[in-house]
């Protein structure tokens, strides 16, 4: 039976989160943490079976705490809204609540992202395992919907498993990743083109460093090829990434010197009093006054 103290507390979790959301949505994320902060706290405090009575109240403000949190760049706040949103999802699918399967793989994806910006390696391949084995079974279901998760999912695990030495798992990584992002690109080429050449260009360092210079050759030439693709959509964003990768192939790959005429154009011809750009003409000075390739 309710009392009046648990009815004011009630009203008061309520009135805080509804003060949170008006902060939120006025890009005052302080504020924002604050009154969902207080909120929780209320929630916490109410007798069990109060708070399995408000857990989707709790799962809102968990959810817009870690937006709101990560948007400050707090990693320990976001991480702990993260957790306490998984207590929630899990206590749901416990009780036969099936839908929330796509909310838990993605707040499961962002705590392995999280953990993988902030160089948490081994949190986040524990995490993102945990993120897959609900991931694909959803992408059974709706393979459009999941294809892009699932493809930097697996590029993320790649870079894991490279970092800690496990080759033949971040190889089969890298081939699921380029499974699904080849396909995304086909579909939107402008949105996707860029991630299909940072997975070639990742496999290329990969081969290099273990020696497979064929192969090294092969997915550097590949991101040469997608991006100057690119250039011809939008010469700005795309054109800097294109001569450094010209660059890298004579740093990395042997590339003749005379390639980097080519690298030099790009940049004089779009990137003037550019810093960026200034800085990979003095790298191409440096390699041509050499006339052999060096690394820098």
């Amino acid at each position: 039976m309710y009392n009046l103290d648990t009815i004011i507390e009630e009203s008061l979790a309520k009135s805080y989160t509804k003060i949170a959301h008006i902060h939120r949505r006025e890009y005052r994320y302080e504020r924002a943490e604050l009154f969902y902060t207080m909120a929780l706290k209320i929630y916490k405090s109410l007798p069990k079976e109060y708070i399995l009575k408000y857990q989707l109240d709790m799962l809102n403000i968990y959810n817009h705490l870690s937006v709101v949190c990560e948007a400050g760049d707090k990693f320990e706040e976001t991480r702990e809204a993260y957790l306490g949103a998984l207590g929630i999802y899990r206590n749901l699918l416990i009780n036969g609540e099936d839908k929330y399967r796509d909310e838990l793989a993605m707040v499961l994806y962002n705590l392995a992202s999280l953990y993988f910006e902030n160089r948490r390696q081994n949190q986040a391949g524990e995490v993102y395992l945990l993120a897959l084995e609900i991931l694909l079974s959803l992408y059974q279901e709706e393979p459009d919907k999941y294809r892009d998760t699932l493809a930097q999912t697996f590029h993320n695990l790649a870079q894991i498993y490279t970092s800690q030495h496990e080759y033949t798992d971040a190889l089969s990584a890298y081939r699921e990743a380029l499974k699904y992002t080849i396909v995304l690109a086909e579909e939107d080429r402008l949105r996707y083109a860029s991630n299909l050449a940072t997975i070639f260009k990742n496999l290329a360092s990969f081969y290099r460093q273990r020696g497979v210079e064929e192969s090294a050759q092969y997915f550097h030439r590949k991101v040469i090829d997608v991006y100057t693709e690119l250039v011809d959509y939008d010469e700005y964003s795309y054109g800097l990434k294109l001569a450094s990768s010209i660059v890298d192939g004579v740093i990395y790959y042997n590339h003749h010197t005379i390639t980097l005429y080519h690298a030099e154009g790009v940049i004089n011809s779009i990137y003037e009093d550019d810093v960026r750009g200034d800085r990979l003409l003095e790298k191409i000075y440096y390699l041509r006054k050499d006339s052999r390739p060096i690394r820098i």
